[in-house]
């Protein structure tokens, strides 16, 4: 009698995906809050350029997320998960609230009555403005999974395109020289580099699309295509990335280093479509204890981003704990190493107060009777 093989539900490969998309999520606020990104530019040369190339294969994150949840939600048919919705809404509400509150007790000062009032409604008042659109995603997911439901592949492609021109295509074109003034996009599209709502629901089809296609195959079961490899899409990765490198140095008009960073424009979407693929053509479900491993890890994400994302941490973590925004850290000659570290300091300190506040929330959940 063969002896069954014990498989992970959760897939840690998307899970180990997850972790890496949240390390670059703490590398953009690096360029950002650490102002890598202005110090990079002023000091030219070696620096300027591993800036650029670093943060151009760091342009996939947000949307990373966002076609994850529409992989896996899609074939959801429930009309509301409310337990969802709810398990997601109580940590900002823990975060909102609770940061400010200690902020206050530390500082024994008291802060802006608007800013106090803000906390008791993070979702209304934008504390954390991915929070606010992946919970907008959760409420109509349903709706946008009926819709794909009745759509054939044919019909699911054109829909993808339609978006993909209107947010990849003509936003950034609209945005460059010599089409800047002819081509607009002025009360038609405005997605903010790919922070609005129109962007979360056109990678939450994306992902749908995904899960259904695969890029290159109509079914799952379908024999693999020669071009269906991880390392072939690692590469086309890579090379996309460095393509909207060589768009910065060689392309005159100065807009074009917004646009290449926009989450939406058109070589960050294909480069999350090959990442995201190379992972889950990788599949590590069988690898049980690595996976658990993996899939621990992952589940403190969300805590991750709201605790170093709220705007009082930013600040501690920016001006007080690594304030590394002058010339001299990023003339150093390890400073990429250094850069690497603060992210895992910054990971690791947040995974463990995000493990802390789910075991009060369990502590104080109340146990059903059996």
């Amino acid at each position: 009698m063969k002896e069954s093989v014990k498989v992970l539900k959760r897939n840690p490969s998307i899970e180990l995906l997850r972790i890496l998309m949240m390390m670059q999520i703490i590398f953009l606020h690096v360029a950002d809050y650490g102002d890598y990104s202005d110090v990079a530019q002023q000091i030219e040369g070696k620096v300027e350029l591993t800036y650029w190339v670093i943060w151009l294969m760091c342009r996939c994150p947000v949307f990373m997320f966002v076609i994850i949840t529409g992989y896996f939600m899609s074939t959801r048919k429930e009309l509301f998960s409310r337990d969802r919705i709810i398990r997601c809404y109580l940590p900002m509400l823990f975060y909102s609230i609770s940061i400010p509150l200690a902020y206050m007790i530390i500082k024994k000062e008291l802060l802006p009555t608007d800013s106090i009032a803000k906390a008791f409604i993070p979702f209304l008042s934008r504390t954390w403005y991915f929070m606010t659109l992946y919970l907008l995603i959760l409420l109509i997911s349903p709706f946008l999974n009926r819709m794909v439901d009745g759509l054939t592949r044919k019909q699911f492609l054109y829909l993808i395109g339609i978006c993909f021109f209107m947010f990849s295509i003509w936003q950034p074109i609209s945005m460059i020289e010599p089409f800047e003034g002819i081509i607009g996009i002025q009360k038609i599209l405005f997605t903010q580099g790919g922070k609005s709502l129109y962007d979360f629901i056109y990678m939450y089809l994306l992902g749908a699309y995904m899960r259904r296609y695969h890029i290159f195959k109509k079914h799952e079961n379908e024999s693999d295509s020669i071009w269906d490899k991880p390392a072939i899409y690692l590469v086309a990765f890579l090379l996309l990335g460095l393509f909207n490198v060589l768009l910065v140095y060689l392309y005159p008009d100065e807009q074009i280093e917004t646009v290449v960073g926009f989450n939406d424009n058109p070589i960050a979407v294909l480069q999350c479509m090959v990442l995201f693929r190379t992972f889950e053509k990788i599949d590590l479900r069988h690898h049980v204890k690595l996976g658990n491993v993996i899939n621990t890890i992952s589940a403190g994400n969300l805590g991750i981003y709201m605790i170093h994302e709220h705007p009082i941490i930013r600040d501690f973590i920016w001006n007080d704990v690594f304030p590394i925004g002058y010339t001299g850290f990023y003339k150093q000659r390890f400073y990429i190493l250094y850069v690497l570290i603060i992210i895992i300091i910054i990971y690791c300190a947040c995974w463990i107060i995000e493990f802390m506040r789910k075991m009060l929330f369990k502590a104080l959940t109340p146990k059903k009777d059996s």
